[in-house]
């Protein structure tokens, strides 16, 4: 394998290179403008969506350019606002799972209506099970002082001020073995309380590895997403899901690249019939699945009547992308905008 050279180049230098193979100059916006947006956009990230065009950008403008990013950025905000909705579902329902399994174990069961059984080595399918990063971190023991200037008390303040782990865990773990990496410094709340603040990744990770009582956890939450056939493996609808919310997060180019395929079935497989099954356009439909929102579609021509039209409704007339792309996306022609549009929807596909 090659030694990576790192070779310094100027936002002017770069553009000048770019016309110079081809590419036509903005429409709408000055040289200035221009070497503006892409300061801010920065020049790594910028050619991820200069490649796109390659090798034919003779016939296209850096205005097209700029509208792929734009776009892609106005997604990404779709994306999390989609998958935050899937992931409060995939809280709730965790939590109501394994609390009804909790209350039907009888009264002799360490486990009975136990909420700190998730720092139970028994209620895992993996022998070495541990809990760490962020989700744990936010439980850090902390003392408070004064009063709060919020307008009332966060949970994670509220419960920190007035319970300490060392009595929860002499009282409901006592003799039974705990987890891997139980860390002192940590005030772990009840299960409830820990998964209100969990990170998706930690989420996932328990309804995985969860099991009470030898029943596991995960095909029980799965069947509130529609999935109850056994032969369908949930893990991969929940590390897609992982997947699309960490690129969105990290303002990842989104559009045209290739994600974890999963099992398609019932709704999910009649409206993505035909479809590149690790393309985004296949992702987007299972975000709506996800969410619960299939059911009124008949088929993909349907769907994309509505909910792209409607993405690129939304796109167009967004008051934040118009302010950040100096309005270039309110300047385009119809006929601009349209091919922008379908070079979008190829990549999708």
């Amino acid at each position: 394998m090659a030694q990576y050279t790192y070779r310094r180049k100027s936002i002017v230098s770069y553009l000048q290179k770019l016309y110079d193979d081809g590419l036509e100059r903005s429409n709408y916006l000055d040289d200035q403008q221009i070497k503006m947006l892409i300061e801010r956009i920065g020049m790594f990230k910028f050619k991820g969506y200069l490649y796109a065009f390659r090798p034919d950008i003779e016939h296209y403008c850096i205005d097209d350019v700029l509208m792929l990013f734009f776009f892609d950025k106005y997604l990404s905000r779709i994306v999390m606002d989609m998958t935050s909705t899937i992931e409060t579902k995939l809280k709730s329902t965790l939590i109501e799972v394994c609390y009804k399994q909790l209350s039907s174990l009888p009264r002799t069961n360490p486990l009975k209506d136990n909420p700190f059984f998730y720092l139970i080595k028994s209620c895992y399918n993996n022998p070495n099970p541990q809990l760490i990063g962020p989700s744990v971190k936010n439980w850090k023991s902390v003392s408070f002082s004064g009063s709060s200037l919020e307008s009332y008390v966060h949970y994670g303040r509220y419960y920190q001020s007035r319970y300490d782990f060392a009595s929860n865990r002499a009282h409901y773990i006592g003799s039974q073995v705990a987890i891997n990496g139980i860390n002192a410094s940590i005030n772990y709340p009840p299960f409830h309380y820990f998964i209100e603040g969990a990170v998706l990744g930690t989420v996932i990770y328990l309804i995985k590895h969860l099991e009470i009582n030898g029943i596991a956890i995960m095909p029980h939450v799965a069947r509130k997403f529609g999935i109850t056939n056994p032969r369908i493996d949930f893990i991969p609808y929940l590390e897609r899901l992982n997947e699309v919310r960490n690129r969105a997060a990290h303002r990842e180019r989104l559009f045209n690249r290739s994600y974890r395929s999963v099992t398609r079935f019932g709704k999910l497989r009649q409206l993505s019939s035909g479809l590149r099954d690790h393309g985004f356009m296949d992702v987007y439909i299972f975000l709506f699945f996800m969410m619960g929102l299939t059911d009124k579609y008949k088929d993909f021509r349907q769907f994309k009547k509505e909910e792209i039209e409607r993405l690129f409704r939304g796109f167009y007339k967004d008051y934040y992308i118009r302010q950040d792309s100096m309005y270039l996306t309110k300047r385009l022609k119809r006929k601009e905008f349209g091919k922008i549009r379908d070079f979008i929807l190829k990549g999708m596909q």
